[in-house]
């Protein structure tokens, strides 16, 4: 197999899919073909558009290294900018021309006989069943995303009035003098509820249990902050490393549970809290709240205005989760009832769901699916599974973050990706993935980073499966991500040779 025989497929083209097409292009020459869902680039950002809706890590970060922005409005962007600029670079780099839009892929297969994987797709353009077209491919990168599957509760399909769930935004609902019910306590729900309250007749928040919540350096950049970024050479990348260093130093209230450093940020959250909500006169929400766990365990959120929302006079605060519904009625778990005109679901993703509706068969007709369902779901250096050839999952299992921002983790995985490709066009080789004793041997090391780390501190949280092992995140700090994965050790690999003809 030669460069220019090579075939690649991206399915997405959120952060994931675009990072992985563009640089498939930059450093091998090849154009790859993406499918996407949606009418547009963009994933999670093209989707979620509820009021209030931002990223948490700031914006120079929260970006392509190789595509830095000095034109971010502010330090943390809103959903619509984040948007525009992965729809920016899209553009710059010929994606929408490699893209088969409203097209959801199907099913992926790996075909032994051929060697390449069998990509199965259909258009969704129209509501009837579409034909199935079937393509052919040496490398597929899935950049399907964490946070795609809507979580809906089975407790509110009794519910008879409005129901929108954060991920399903519905813009034409008017929130105007309603009485609205958010349920949930995450970030959606953390960004939403100061703007729902604004329109509101009456907003109540139901959450099983409170955030912890960290206040947002927010600010607007100046036109000559702007003009520096813009012009001065090196500042805008001197700029996000400082940013990505000072995030990297959080992880040492992460990593290091039960020391010093961790519990003096507990006792400064602690202290924060009470000294915000005492400040928008609600000292008795202190105790309803301040979480039980500790910061970091699950993930922290930020916010300048959402503790001082719920302490509006408009606002009540239900420190229980809803176990039923009937007609426009709520029920918590207390009894008590509560008559609502709109109900929004603030209740998060099925992240266990990596993989969504896609149906992934490797060697043999191994299931990713059933695999993952039964067992802790292992890769190698978080981007290759043992079964899978030429098949990288992109921000899957295993390295998500609580601490700094997921796009680089991204640029590490691709990189790691690339570089097993050119080892195979190098060497000739068909195909290459993963020996299980080398993934056993990570996945056995990752598990035993998480000991002593506040994941495993004891609380509930989207981070543990049902076995209560942290699967979502990687143990470590990015920095040390980067050096996993600069080196693939081709020694863990099994090799395949092109058949003779």
């Amino acid at each position: 197999m030669n460069q220019t025989q090579t075939t690649v497929a991206v399915i997405g083209t959120g952060f994931s899919g675009l990072c992985a097409a563009i640089q498939v292009k930059k450093q091998l020459g090849i154009k790859a073909q993406l499918y996407e869902i949606s009418a547009d680039v963009g994933g999670t950002w093209h989707d979620n558009t509820y009021p209030g809706c931002a990223c948490d890590i700031p914006s120079p970060l929260y970006s392509f290294s190789f595509e830095l922005n000095p034109d971010w409005s502010h330090h943390y962007s809103p959903q619509h900018e984040i948007y525009e600029y992965l729809r920016k670079v899209a553009r710059k780099h010929g994606i929408y021309e490699q893209t088969k839009f409203k097209t959801e892929v199907i099913r992926i297969q790996w075909i032994q006989e051929k060697q390449l994987w069998k990509l199965d797709s259909r258009s969704t353009e129209v509501n009837r069943p579409q034909p199935i077209v079937t393509e052919y491919f040496n490398y597929v990168f899935a950049g399907l995303g964490p946070l795609r599957i809507p979580n809906i509760p089975p407790q509110f399909e009794g519910f008879t009035g409005k129901v929108v769930h954060t991920a399903l935004w519905d813009s034409s609902v008017d929130f105007t003098d309603k009485y609205v019910a958010v349920v949930g306590s995450g970030a959606s729900a953390i960004q939403a509820i100061p703007e729902l309250r604004k329109v509101a007749k009456h907003l109540t928040s139901y959450q099983r249990t409170p955030a912890w919540i960290a206040p947002r350096d927010q600010f607007a950049y100046s036109r000559i902050t702007k003009f520096l970024l813009k012009h001065v050479p090196f500042l805008m990348r001197i700029f996000r490393n400082t940013i990505f260093f000072q995030h990297e130093l959080y992880y040492a209230a992460f990593g290091f549970h039960g020391t010093f450093i961790s519990r003096a940020v507990h006792r400064i959250f602690e202290k924060l809290t009470a000294f915000r909500l005492k400040r928008a006169g609600r000292a008795d929400l202190i105790p309803v709240l301040t979480p039980t766990f500790p910061p970091g365990c699950k993930r922290i959120a930020k916010s300048e205005n959402y503790l001082e929302a719920l302490a509006k006079p408009n606002v009540t605060v239900v420190p229980r989760a809803v176990k039923d519904s009937r007609g426009d009625i709520l029920i918590d778990t207390k009894g008590d009832t509560q008559q609502v005109d709109v109900l929004v679901l603030a209740t998060g993703f099925n992240v266990e769901g990596f993989l969504g509706n896609l149906e992934i068969y490797g060697r043999d007709n191994l299931s990713l699916r059933d695999k993952w369902e039964k067992n802790y779901p292992d890769t190698y250096k978080g981007a290759s599974i043992h079964g899978f050839p030429n098949f990288f999952l992109l921000l899957g299992a295993g390295v998500g973050l609580g601490h700094n921002s997921v796009v680089t983790i991204i640029e590490c995985q691709v990189q790691y990706a690339i570089r097993c490709i050119k080892h195979a066009i190098k060497k000739n080789l068909v195909a290459l993935e993963p020996k299980l004793t080398a993934q056993d041997v990570y996945t056995a090391n990752l598990k035993r980073q998480f000991m002593g780390t506040v994941w495993k501190s004891g609380c509930s949280s989207w981070y543990l499966n049902r076995d209560g092992d942290v699967y979502g995140l990687w143990p470590s700090t990015v920095t040390n991500f980067w050096w996993q994965t600069l080196n693939p050790e081709f020694k863990n690999f099994i090799e395949y040779k092109k058949k003779s003809d």
